[in-house]
């Protein structure tokens, strides 16, 4: 039960700062400074197939892992955690967007951190509910 919810945790944060590097790297011009004029709207396209990029990362890691852990439901897992991540992020974003008043930089590092922490959190929880060991 808890080597599921280690590789869990581990897939979801190799996935999470995979994800959040890969925004970071391709969004890091669009901060408003001088100079600057932002992204526009065509940098949110970009997020979702990135979204489902880390989520194939994350599934394939748990998939590994479980086999090296002699689990079984990998799949179940992965789909569960990814289902939770989606919904969790989008939770996190509203929250971030409606209650707390940050300035960009330290919304910024709050979406990052998130970025990295729900997919953990997500995926350690799916695997300890949805994996189960496997029987001789």
């Amino acid at each position: 039960m808890l080597l599921r919810t280690v590789v869990g945790a581990v897939a979801g944060v190799l996935a999470g700062a995979g994800f959040a590097l890969t925004l970071e790297g391709f969004s890091r011009y669009c901060y408003l400074r001088p100079g600057r004029t932002g992204c526009g709207v065509g940098l949110p396209v970009f997020y979702p197939p990135v979204f489902a990029l880390w989520m194939a990362v994350a599934g394939v890691l748990i998939w590994v892992g479980f086999r090296v852990a002699r689990q079984e439901r990998g799949w179940l897992a992965t789909s569960v955690g990814s289902v939770l991540w989606a919904v969790s992020i989008v939770a996190v974003v509203w929250f971030k967007a409606t209650y707390l008043d940050m300035y960009q930089e330290d919304g910024v590092r709050f979406l990052m951190a998130a970025a990295v922490v729900v997919p953990c959190v997500a995926y350690a929880v799916a695997a300890l509910a949805a994996g189960r060991a496997r029987r001789c």
